[in-house]
């Protein structure tokens, strides 16, 4: 007369209509993304909700920010000029709280995977970024907004260096070869609409620094990058354009001239230990300086520069220095010294790699010299002692 009840039966039935809905839920979600159709269907589910919530934040801001400017949604779409080719790196948008908006396409340029990829683990940049530069980062988003109109542009730049994992296997992410080393300069722009943390958006430029790994993609293109080749005591061979520009200097007048004539006397003793280095060294040959050179006018540019030793194809020929110059702002050049951790840090990765003890102590006899002691300003290309 009664149908036995069987609860049993009745919650697995529940559990997989819940889950058919989830899944329909998803797959509408899914073609609802203004992604190609073959990198929509290659995106896990996590990586899914996160575009999702990227794109979410990226259409109610630029809604709202287009009515403010009165700009019309459905205009004609700007046409593509390929603006983010002048750019010396990526952009990006987040939150105060870093929740990202938006990462330009040329991201995947420099760091070898696209805004789908980089978001594998959530929808934050703290998901992107080494988590022991968290707590700097915070703490620099986190500075009172200056909201006044007097306040001056200087104090309105956030300026911070991190490192971002491209790795898309989390346990590789600890590994050197997977982060990139990145300079990130912005501003807040206004504040997030319908977001009831009423939170500021942060808008960035990321600009890769080159690495011995990194370092032909950071030259691509780069209008702050050039490059000059050396013999093994550092005479100039060869400089490009870029460099005559920012040195000062014809091409012809640098030929012969020794690279420490150029260079800052207070970092002739590192440049000298990372010389001796990479010429003496079977295993470890390359490295990174920061330093300052000077220019044909006299002044002092900082520059973070990339050794490499590249052996010649041909056997008679020697081998020569390859140097990869990246110029900085003195801002940017006062966060690399704050974060001289990355200079050390490489070389003791490289040793470690090699399984050869790391050097801390004073550098010893140098296979090369410099031409000129340390303690004498450079004036052009005749030194004269600092009185």
């Amino acid at each position: 007369m009664f149908t036995r009840f069987d609860a049993n039966k009745s919650t697995k039935g529940a559990s997989k209509l819940r889950r058919d809905l989830i899944n329909a839920e998803i797959a509408n979600l899914r073609e609802l993304l203004p992604l190609p159709p073959s990198t929509r269907q290659r995106l896990s589910q996590l990586q899914l909700m996160a575009l999702v919530c990227v794109y979410v934040r990226k259409a109610n801001y630029f809604q709202q920010a287009f009515k403010c400017h009165d700009v019309g949604l459905h205009q004609s779409p700007t046409p593509n000029i390929g603006f983010s080719k002048a750019l010396n790196g990526f952009l990006m948008m987040m939150t105060q709280n870093g929740k990202l908006l938006y990462i330009s396409d040329n991201a995947a340029e420099y760091l070898g995977h696209s805004m789908e990829d980089l978001l594998i683990h959530g929808d934050s940049v703290y998901d992107i970024i080494d988590k022991q530069d968290h707590q700097a980062i915070q703490c620099e988003l986190g500075r009172p907004v200056n909201s006044g109109s007097n306040s001056s542009t200087s104090e309105e730049i956030r300026l911070f260096l991190c490192r971002m994992n491209v790795s898309r296997n989390a346990r590789r992410q600890m590994r050197f070869g997977d982060q990139k080393v990145v300079l990130v300069q912005g501003r807040y722009l206004s504040f997030l609409p319908l977001c009831s943390r009423n939170e500021p958006v942060f808008l960035a430029t990321c600009t890769p620094v080159a690495m011995p790994e990194t370092r032909e993609c950071v030259v691509q293109g780069a209008t702050n990058v050039f490059t000059s080749v050396h013999s093994m005591d550092m005479r100039f061979i060869h400089i490009d354009n870029n460099g005559e520009f920012y040195l000062g200097f014809p091409r012809a007048d640098l030929q012969g001239v020794s690279w420490y004539r150029l260079l800052h006397w207070e970092c002739t003793r590192e440049a000298q230990t990372k010389h001796r280095l990479i010429t003496q060294s079977e295993q470890e040959r390359s490295c990174i300086l920061l330093a300052q050179f000077q220019r044909r006018s006299g002044d002092w540019i900082w520059m973070h520069c990339v050794l490499q030793v590249k052996e010649s194809s041909e056997s008679s020929q020697q081998p020569v220095i390859v140097c990869t110059n990246q110029v900085l702002s003195e801002a940017e050049a006062a966060v690399m010294r704050t974060n001289n951790w990355l200079y050390h840090y490489y070389s003791v990765q490289n040793k470690l790699q090699y399984g050869l003890a790391y050097d801390i102590g004073p550098p010893s006899r140098l296979l090369y010299y410099p031409e000129n002691p340390p303690g004498q300003e450079f004036t052009g290309l005749v030194a004269r002692p600092v009185k």
